[in-house]
């Protein structure tokens, strides 16, 4: 909860004068041990308890029990995600609809939640518009499909996947849902994940997909060719080892140069992103372990199809058999390892004979990340958000009135049901829907935000529907367990591009912050391709230059941050000093 505190002195006490949330203009109540100059003599310690609340609020106000919405409460609400028919549909709640009339896993999904949420909440109405394809496909950006979205319907979705959180907090468009922070439910969320959507205390989201991101080993093909199967816990040697073993003929070690493992595997990228203090550089590529881990390249060229492909090594026939796509090669049986495509796993192991993307493989797993002698075995983290829309802005001013809370207060509770619900998993396992003529669950491969053992439930119905069966042999998928134990323990500092201040405006273009450093495969930003003897001196000379932009542009990323939440929400500057 974002508060101002405002303190006067007098020669022998602090007084606390009024404690208020600038953003709903609510006081509420804190404890603070002070002690005035003069009590040291006499070794007194006054305590100050300000303990009147001045004013009652909907939201529940820090130490208060969080209090649920009425049953009986009236609300419409309208859900916009991709991946779907591109169909409005209304009151989906009250429908009757059959597998064969849902036609897209995410309107299954919302129509699964619906019905669930009106056995408790009846007067509210749930909408979906899911388009069809990507977010950004039909070359329309997800930011002018809501744009459109307002113009025909009048308003913009109530909830909606985002694919730039924090650009959407600078342009004033989500709500803080850190007020709902008391509520059981909202406890109950995995506080590593919460806090990739959360901007200096103002909590912008919750996930929609949330799922580990490790790498897919096929065992079974290293051992028909006498490869050493490396351990759980490998190394970057260990993979090194194994992703540089392959015969560049049949088979290959990976699809690509695994830059993941250099992100996550030091303190001076990722983690540093995580991290940042607030001041001084955003990371640090200039550093000895990026120097270090960048002399994996030129070796893990040697066997990935995409480096090979850049020297025509990799037959056209093959590349476009395989659809140029690394999960179709490793399904296939055509490289050892992939460290892409981490949404793929339910169709990685879907056992429907047929199946399209079934890996033909008895032996196959997901592994976490290597370790490095920087950073321990980690995983990354796929994360696409949902945010809600920030109501105190459609009447033009950032406060808030009654009746904007409480349409708050709906929507947040329909996203936190079907974010944390247990019920809310089941409904979505049990709910089929129809794609191709074949029926399938509306319950996709997003894990669960809950911890403990809330998790724990969630998990055994994940596991129950036929895609996620083989993810519960401990046998089969013994490295998939240990991503597991990474995810609860929260040994991950990955970010998101969907959720950290990532993209700037530059030349009249939107672009990545780390331009250069994500695009360090390209022959016209290096100077040479990763096979050239020559690239990682040419790389190595053009890091510190790198470095410089890839951090100014992320001061840009966070100043545009900083300015949203000051104009939209009533921050100052003193609110983005971290204690």
């Amino acid at each position: 909860m974002h508060n101002k505190i405002q303190i006067k002195r007098n020669k022998n006490v602090f007084i606390i004068a009024l404690i208020r949330n600038s953003y709903y203009n609510e006081v509420v109540t804190n404890y603070y041990l002070l002690e005035g100059k003069s009590m040291k003599k006499n070794k007194t310690i006054v305590v100050v308890l300000l303990l009147i609340a001045m004013t009652a609020s909907l939201f529940t106000g820090c130490g208060k029990k969080y209090e649920t919405l009425a049953t009986g409460i009236e609300g419409d609400i309208t859900v916009m995600l991709w991946s779907g028919s591109g169909t409005y549909m209304e009151d989906l709640g009250h429908q009757n609809l059959a597998p064969a009339d849902l036609k897209g896993q995410n309107e299954a999904a919302v129509y699964a939640l619906a019905k669930k949420f009106n056995e408790t909440y009846p007067n509210i109405k749930i909408n979906v518009y899911a388009k069809v394809g990507g977010p950004h496909d039909n070359e329309t950006p997800w930011a002018q499909e809501l744009e459109n979205f307002k113009a025909e319907y009048g308003k913009y979705p109530d909830i909606y996947a985002s694919t730039d959180l924090s650009g959407d907090i600078a342009r004033g468009m989500v709500a803080d849902l850190s007020v709902f922070s008391n509520d059981p439910i909202y406890k109950s969320f995995n506080p590593s994940i919460m806090k990739m959507m959360n901007y200096y205390g103002f909590q912008a989201g919750l996930p929609q997909f949330i799922q580990p991101w490790g790498v897919y080993v096929n065992k079974e093909l290293a051992e028909q060719n006498n490869i050493d199967i490396p351990p759980i816990d490998w190394n970057i040697d260990e993979y090194t080892a194994f992703a540089t073993s392959g015969d560049n003929k049949n088979f290959w070690g990976a699809m690509d140069i695994p830059m993941s493992f250099i992100n996550t595997g030091t303190k001076d990228i990722n983690y540093s992103l995580v991290n940042y203090s607030g001041k001084g550089d955003h990371v640090n590529l200039t550093s000895d372990a990026v120097a270090d881990l960048l002399e994996y390249i030129p070796k893990w060229s040697k066997s990935a199809i995409w480096t090979q492909n850049d020297v025509g090594e990799v037959p056209v026939e093959v590349m476009e058999t395989n659809g140029w796509w690394g999960f179709n090669f490793f399904k296939n049986g055509l490289c050892l390892s992939l460290d892409g495509d981490p949404w793929m796993m339910g169709d990685a192991a879907n056992p429907t004979p047929g199946h399209w993307g079934t890996v033909q493989s008895n032996d196959w797993d997901i592994y976490p990340r290597p370790s490095t002698d920087y950073q321990e075995n980690t995983i990354g983290i796929v994360l696409d958000p949902m945010a809600i829309h920030n109501y105190a802005m459609d009447d033009g001013s950032p406060e808030w009135v009654e009746e904007e809370k409480q349409k708050l207060q709906v929507a947040y509770t329909f996203a936190a049901f079907w974010a944390g619900s247990t019920d809310a998993v089941r409904a979505r396992a049990e709910q089929l829907w129809t794609d191709q003529g074949v029926e399938k669950t509306a319950l996709n491969d997003s894990l669960p935000l809950v911890t403990g053992e809330k998790f724990d439930e969630q998990m055994e119905i994940w596991y129950s529907t036929t895609t996620h069966q083989r993810f519960a042999d401990t046998n089969k998928m013994p490295g998939f367990q240990k991503v597991l134990e990474l995810w609860e323990k929260g040994q991950f500092w990955d970010i998101s591009d969907k959720t950290y201040p990532y993209y700037v405006m530059e030349d009249g273009t939107r672009r990545e912050a780390n331009y250069e450093w994500a695009y360090i495969y390209n022959k016209d930003i290096t100077g040479a391709l990763r096979t050239d003897p020559n690239w990682l001196d040419q790389v190595k000379a053009k890091i510190p230059d790198w470095n410089k932009k890839i951090n100014e542009r992320f001061d840009l990323a966070q100043q545009q941050l900083k300015d949203g939440l000051k104009e939209f929400y009533g921050f100052t500057d003193e609110d983005f000093t971290k204690k």
